[in-house]
């Protein structure tokens, strides 16, 4: 009998042991948000574009560092009711080509619920006493990068921001706008580079890329998150794992809990789910989640609460 009782208070003690060690262990528990606003996010982490200021009589070559450049030809502006340009000008130039700058500059690469693998994305603004100018009938610029390597698939996108959340593209008419492959001598780095040249007939948002596949696709990725992340406070993206793309869920569900989707995708691509939220008091919250799209595919998310420079540690390796 007494061994018996022996036996039950080591028992007794081992579990009361536990129970505390149990209170020790630091169980993550999901935020419930009440505020926040995710563009606040994307002013705080975009690209600044570089600065140039020349005559506009002279031909000027607006280089890209690392990438490429932007050839500007003589006498090639004009005011947006058409007059000739002379005199000082100012261009603000940013160049895209990689993930996790599309993340951070909030353009997706998508066009008419088509998923584009981007070659590169420029964009070009030349202004004159503030005011925006456009090329002049007839005229085009050269855009000369070397983000990738020429292929014939390649096509011309025009961008334009869509209410303050997501970059729409269309295709450009590809006889206005022809691309070639080229070898170019980057004023930049002073080194000949392979690449391809873009011309165009516009100022603006442009990108360089071709359709992820040859048909829209039909699969529909969602995401939930818990209660307070919503529109307002948090983007989702979705990065492709093997092409340089990437989408925006836009497509809200209605279930209770916050519910973002997108339909259109191409079936059987690797990625990673990517959950930016600024919450409370510029809190930020994040996660990441690999996934393979197929139909009707819903993943359960809970960002964590990290710094701002851990997301921009974690973008930069997409």
């Amino acid at each position: 009998m007494r061994r018996h009782l022996v036996y039950i208070t080591i028992g007794i003690g081992m579990m009361l042991a536990l129970s505390g060690c149990q209170e020790d262990i630091d169980v993550f528990e999901p935020a419930e948000l009440t505020s926040g606003d995710i563009s606040r996010f994307f002013e705080a982490v975009q690209s600044n574009p570089l600065q140039y200021s020349w005559n506009a009589s002279e031909e000027h070559i607006l280089p890209v560092p690392g990438s490429g450049q932007v050839i500007v030809p003589s006498n090639a502006l004009a005011t947006q009711d058409g007059s000739p340009v002379t005199g000082m000008v100012q261009a603000s130039v940013l160049e895209i080509h990689n993930k996790g700058a599309l993340i951070r500059n909030n353009a997706a690469t998508a066009a008419q619920n088509r998923l584009l693998e981007s070659a590169g994305i420029v964009f070009l603004e030349i202004r004159q006493n503030g005011q925006p100018l456009q090329l002049a009938v007839g005229q085009t610029i050269r855009v000369q990068l070397s983000t990738a390597n020429y292929n014939p698939q390649f096509r011309l996108f025009a961008g334009s921001p869509s209410d303050g959340s997501r970059m729409e593209w269309a295709e450009v008419n590809t006889e206005e706008a022809p691309i070639r492959a080229l070898e170019f001598f980057n004023e930049s780095n002073g080194q000949w580079e392979e690449g391809f040249e873009i011309l165009a007939a516009k100022l603006g948002w442009l990108q360089c890329a071709r359709y992820a596949d040859n048909s829209p696709g039909s699969a529909t990725a969602c995401v939930r998150l818990p209660v307070g992340f919503s529109r307002q406070n948090t983007a989702t993206f979705l990065a492709m794992q093997s092409i340089n793309a990437v989408i925006r869920l836009e497509e809200p569900g209605e279930d209770g809990l916050y519910r973002i989707c997108q339909g259109n995708l191409p079936s059987g691509l690797k990625g990673e789910f990517i959950v930016i939220t600024e919450g409370d008091e510029g809190d930020y919250y994040f996660s990441r989640q690999p996934v393979i799209i197929m139909e009707n595919l819903t993943i359960n998310i809970v960002p964590e609460k990290v710094q701002l420079s851990d997301i921009m540690l974690a973008l930069d390796k997409l």
